[in-house]
């Protein structure tokens, strides 16, 4: 016994020196970090951080510092788990909430940041950075009222301060108290122009125009007090753009190009101005206009400083091959070989299709981030996504603050069918640059396909600050329809009165119209705001609204009248082979398959390709028993119009039925990799694995997918299934009364509750519900719910 206490004694002394050691060591590294990221060097630290971490994985410095060098090396979503363990301790607990707070608002996860503020604001009420962060993210999470009191705190401590003058005028006008929201513009613009900073007063006189302008939709108003700004700042360039964009949204370009002239002869040494003309002129189609603008700037500036600019516009107007012959001869003129000049030429290569060439040029870049960024775009050219996104991460690792690159990681990912990974790829883009990519649209279309309609408003709202005609209609149609989604159907008619200005959209904004009357009021109301319009739907500037029309005559019972209003379009235009679809498709729906498949035909006699006759043709015929053909022509419909994956499904379930459940796998897998939000696929492949009683954790989430997107009987009835197949049947007991809480539930539904019941000891609630089941008619598993009934109840 006394051997076994001395051996403990020295045993809790070792223990003891080691942990002091391994304090120490702790406490050097973390010197050594500290000098590194005084330094800047965050990057460098990352190791470091990690190797302390685990060691010490509680030690509050170590996680917080690890939060900001992973802030600072463009990887935010990634620092929020070091942050909040950091924001646990009372000595970092400010700093790391703070962080925490300006990286969930960065994200837009609004809430978050609320949170995060609120923990600072408990301690320190008066914390100036605290309150602004919660005044930005409360307007974020539309708590308007709360964003107000928040500056108004910030407004008592500092009654000039720029910044929250802008959010207090912003959260006014959102609340409707348009006279202060107009003194709090006007307070803005006489603030800044007594700053004495010549930028900031620009900036500030703009403020109640945008007001005018955007609040109280005064366009006269607005001009005036555009017109005065521009007097006042001719030569400031960032004034002047946005005025010119200003008059350029209300159909006065040449207003809008005559500002940007005078500026550019007031500041001729003005690059960015030039720049800032050929793009206005390249949006309003006058790209010749905007070529001699730049090769202008070539000239004055010299081709190393402005040919870039030149090579910009040529890959904007998708003129690759112009953009390599302009960069190829800047190479030669200056004889730069500088690695950022042949990483543009490699990537212009790849635009022409020259991959062997450009990965020749990668092989030889000094910076190894060039190299795996151009690997990777060769990669996701060649199909081989999964390689592409490798090579991406190993350039984003030492150039993680480079919007391109995290643009085309996200979209590697999303041919990966990996969108979790693709939309932080995407928020990180956005966040560096929000005019770099499309990021922010595919976001917005990304959010709007998953039902989280506020997220994809606000994505949509930054893709339209620099979308042209043509986006801004689609950005305007996706607006109108997450708000009708949301309920907000005077926001949404809004939305569409925009779209309606824009000029040949009037037929798309009927059509978006009838969308959103139907959703709020019925296809009755939705018909009445078609015909109100009083357009000619004969002409195929206004075929949306014809389709939107025909739609609501035939589920109203009037398919009489749809027929007749596509007739008189396809008198007018009988080439058309959309028309003779949408005949065909009309017919179909009325129950004239003789007529609807004469119609199909006769539109692919004008397009042999046409996606809707093909996809129209293969659902007669497959209803008539002819699956092998049906199959292979909604295979041809998906391939011309690969965006929708309607036929896909369609074939996926021929396929399905005809017995096939391999192949039925593959097209079902197919569709979840492609759509982020394709319900009807989850569910079904769920509903495959689970029958078969293999891969059920992937069943489990397929099915709890599909039945958040769409939460109905059989998505439900699908989630308790799999619950079944799991052996949790509480939690298939909760999945499937929410199931038969839809009217017209399937007899089978009740089926598979009362099994999960009966397995949870719920005897009686189980019997009735095998009762109703049978009572319901006849089922697939009619006879195994008599034998467990009776099994129930053996007397």
């Amino acid at each position: 016994m006394i051997g076994a206490m001395k051996i403990a004694a020295v045993s809790g002394l070792l223990v003891l020196a080691s942990a002091q050691t391994g304090c120490r060591a702790d406490e050097d590294r973390m010197a050594e970090i500290r000098a590194l990221q005084d330094a800047g060097r965050f990057e460098d630290s990352i190791d470091g951080l990690r190797g302390v971490l685990a060691v010490t994985p509680e030690l509050p410095e170590a996680n917080y510092r690890l939060g900001i060098a992973l802030v600072r090396t463009g990887n935010p979503s990634r620092s929020i788990w070091a942050l909040e363990k950091a924001s646990e301790s009372n000595a970092f607990a400010i700093p790391s909430n703070l962080q925490l707070a300006s990286v969930q608002f960065g994200l837009n996860n609004f809430e978050e940041s609320i949170r995060a503020s609120n923990r600072v604001l408990d301690v320190d009420p008066n914390h100036r950075e605290a309150l602004s962060l919660s005044a930005q993210a409360h307007v974020g999470a539309r708590q308007l009222e709360e964003a107000l009191s928040d500056t108004n705190h910030l407004l008592e401590l500092d009654p000039d301060d720029y910044a929250t003058l802008i959010v207090h005028a912003t959260v006014l006008a959102e609340l409707g108290r348009e006279r202060e929201a107009e003194a709090a513009h006007e307070r803005i613009k006489r603030v800044s122009a007594a700053s004495g900073d010549e930028g900031r007063a620009g900036r500030g006189c703009l403020a109640p125009a945008l007001f005018a302008r955007n609040d109280l939709g005064d366009l006269e108003r607005a001009e005036d007090l555009y017109d005065d700004c521009a007097s006042k700042y001719p030569g400031n360039g960032v004034v002047i753009v946005h005025i010119a964009n200003f008059f350029d949204s209300i159909g006065k370009p040449e207003r809008a190009i005559e500002l940007i002239q005078r500026a550019v002869a007031e500041a001729p040494e003005d690059l960015a101005l030039r720049s800032a003309l050929a793009t206005l002129l390249a949006r309003l189609g006058r790209t010749q206009e905007a070529e001699r603008v730049l090769e202008e700037a070539v000239n004055r500036f010299g081709i190393e400083a402005a040919g870039i600019l030149l090579v910009r516009h040529y890959r904007r107007q998708r003129d690759p091959q112009r953009a390599l012959a302009l960069i190829e001869e800047i190479a030669a003129k200056t004889g730069s070989a500088t690695d950022p000049l042949q990483f543009l030429r490699a990537d212009l290569l790849v635009d022409v299709g020259q991959l062997d060439r450009a990965e020749e040029l990668a092989n030889h870049f000094e910076e190894p981030s060039y190299t795996s960024m151009i690997r990777g775009r060769i990669w996701l050219e060649r199909g081989d996504a999964e390689s592409a996104l490798a090579a991406f991460d190993e350039g984003i690792a030492s150039w993680p603050n480079n919007a391109g690159a995290r643009y085309l990681a996200g979209i590697a990912a999303l041919r990966l069918g990996d969108f979790e990974r693709a939309i932080i790829e995407l928020r990180e883009s956005v966040r560096v640059d929000d005019s770099a990519t499309e990021a922010a649209r595919i976001l917005a279309r990304l959010y709007f396909d998953r039902r989280e309609y506020a997220q994809a408003l606000v994505f949509s709202d930054i893709a339209q600050q620099h979308a042209n005609p043509a986006q801004r209609a689609a950005d305007l149609k996706l607006d109108a329809r997450a708000l009708a989604a949301s309920a907000e159907y005077d926001r949404a008619r809004s939305a569409i009165r925009a779209l309606a200005a824009l000029p040949g959209r009037a037929g798309d904004a009927a059509a978006e119209l009838a969308a959103v009357e139907r959703m709020a009021s019925g296809p009755a109301a939705a018909i009445v705001a078609i015909e109100a319009l009083g357009l000619d739907l004969r002409d195929s500037a206004n075929e949306a609204a014809l389709r939107a029309l025909a739609n609501d005559l035939v589920v109203v019972d009037r398919a009489d009248r749809a027929i007749a209003s596509v007739d008189r379009a396809l008198r007018a235009r009988p080439e058309s082979a959309s028309l003779h679809a949408l005949m065909g498709t009309t017919l179909a729906r009325a129950y004239r398959s003789t007529d609807a498949r004469s119609a199909f035909e006769r539109a692919l006699e004008l397009d042999a390709n046409y996606p809707e006759a093909l996809g129209g043709i293969a659902a007669l015929i497959g209803a008539g028993g002819e699956t092998k053909r049906a199959v292979e022509l909604f295979d041809r419909a998906a391939g011309f119009d690969p965006a929708n994956e309607v036929y896909a499904y369609a074939a996926a379930q021929l396929v399905l039925a005809a017995g096939d459940r391999n192949g039925a796998e593959a097209r079902l897998k197919a569709i979840v990799r492609r759509s982020v939000a394709h319900s009807g696929a989850r569910n079904d492949l769920a509903w495959l694995l689970a029958t078969e009683g293999r891969d059920l954790d992937l069943a489990l989430s397929l099915a709890s997918e599909a039945s958040r997107l769409r939460p109905e009987s059989a998505t439900l009835d699908t989630l308790g299934f799999v619950h079944i197949k799991r052996g949790e049947d509480a939690q298939a007991v909760d999945a499937l009364e929410k199931a038969i809480a839809f009217p017209g539930s399937s007899p089978a539904v009740y089926h598979h509750l009362a099994t999960a019941l009966s397995r949870i000891g719920a005897t009686e609630r189980a019997r009735a519900m095998w009762q109703r089941a049978l009572a319901g008619g006849d089922f697939p598993d009619a006879e195994a719910a008599r034998r467990q009934l009776a099994e129930l109840d053996p007397s």
